[in-house]
C-alpha cells in the first residue's frame, strides 16, 4: 500500500506539468488598440446620418504572425454583420479601415474590432455609435391621409410616409411604413397599424406633436420612448398621438404622427373603414 501511494505521488507534479503545457499551447493573445485622432471613432460617439467611419487600427501578434482583421456591425441589438474584413501577414499592421455608417437616426450600432493571429487567438475592441441627426425644421404638415381596412378590396390599407403616397394591398411590403392588419376574415375593423418593413410604433402626448420642429426634437423623443416601442399598434383612437420608426434604410426615418378621425362601418360585410391622420417629419 505504502508503494502505491509513492507511485501516486510521483505521478502529481507530472500531471501539473502536463496540464499547465496544455493551457499555454496556444500562446499569448495579440494586442489591438482603436488609435484616437481627428475624425477616428476611438471610443462610444455619436456622428450624423450617412456619416463616413474611421478606424484606424494598431495590432500585434502573440505569437506567429497575424491572421486578420475583422469588424463586425449590430444595429439595435440585432445580429451582427460583417462591416469589414482583411487578412494580414507578418507580425505587426498599422491600418485604418472606412466604412459608411450602418444606421440611420436614432440607432445605436455596436462595432466589434477583431484581430486574430495564426495561432487562433484573438482579442477585440467593441465601440457605441449613435446616429443623431443635425437641428433641421421638419417638413410643413401633411393632412388628410387615409389607411383603410386591408379587407376593403383595391383600396389603399398601406402608406409610405417618406414618399407621403397611399399604397394597396399589392404594394411591395418594404414600402409600407404603416400597414392595416385586420386579418382575413375578420368581421369587424380592428384599428390596428403594423407595416411591412418592421416598423416601430409607440404613443406619445398632445404636447409632443405640437412642439415637434425639429429633426432634434424627434430623434430625442425617439430616444426617451423607444424602449416602449412595439411592431404593432392596436385600438388606435381619435387624438392619438403615435411615433413611427420606419425600417426603411433613409437618413431620417422618425416621424410622428396625429390621429384625426377613426371611421367604423359596422355594416355585415362592409369594410370601408379607415384611420385618417396627419404628420410631420423630414423629406430625404
Amino acid at each position: 500500500m505504502k508503494f502505491k501511494h509513492i507511485i501516486w505521488a510521483l505521478a502529481l507534479p507530472a500531471l501539473a506539468f502536463l496540464a499547465s503545457c496544455g493551457e499555454d499551447s496556444k500562446g499569448p493573445k495579440p494586442t489591438l488598440a482603436l488609435n484616437a485622432g481627428a475624425g477616428l471613432i476611438a471610443g462610444d460617439c455619436s456622428v450624423g446620418p450617412d456619416s463616413m467611419l474611421a478606424f484606424s487600427i494598431t495590432t500585434t501578434a502573440g505569437s506567429e504572425n497575424l491572421k486578420g482583421v475583422t469588424i463586425t456591425a449590430s444595429v439595435n441589438g440585432a445580429s451582427a454583420v460583417v462591416a469589414f474584413d482583411t487578412m494580414l501577414a507578418g507580425k505587426t499592421a498599422s491600418f485604418v479601415a472606412q466604412r459608411k455608417v450602418a444606421g440611420s437616426v436614432g440607432d445605436d450600432i455596436v462595432y466589434t474590432v477583431t484581430a486574430a493571429d495564426a495561432n487562433g487567438q484573438t482579442a477585440e475592441v467593441k465601440v457605441t455609435v449613435s446616429v443623431v441627426p443635425p437641428m433641421l425644421p421638419l417638413d410643413n404638415l401633411v393632412q388628410g391621409q387615409r389607411v383603410y381596412n386591408a379587407l376593403y378590396t383595391g383600396f389603399t390599407s398601406g402608406y409610405n410616409l417618406n414618399l407621403g403616397i397611399a399604397l394597396t394591398s399589392g404594394s411591395a411590403p418594404n414600402l409600407k411604413d404603416i400597414a392595416d392588419k385586420t386579418p382575413t376574415g375578420a368581421a369587424e375593423f380592428t384599428s390596428t397599424w403594423g407595416s411591412g418593413n418592421n416598423s416601430k410604433f409607440v404613443r406619445v402626448t398632445a404636447n409632443d406633436y405640437t412642439n415637434a420642429s425639429t429633426t432634434t426634437f424627434l430623434y430625442n423623443l425617439w430616444k426617451a420612448n423607444a424602449a416602449s416601442a412595439t411592431a404593432e399598434v392596436s385600438n388606435i383612437q381619435k387624438g392619438d398621438i403615435i411615433l413611427i420608426k420606419t425600417g426603411q434604410d433613409l437618413t431620417y426615418n422618425i416621424y410622428i404622427v396625429k390621429i384625426e378621425n377613426v371611421v367604423i362601418n359596422t355594416a355585415a360585410g362592409n369594410h370601408n373603414d379607415y384611420i385618417q391622420f396627419a404628420y410631420k417629419g423630414k423629406d430625404n
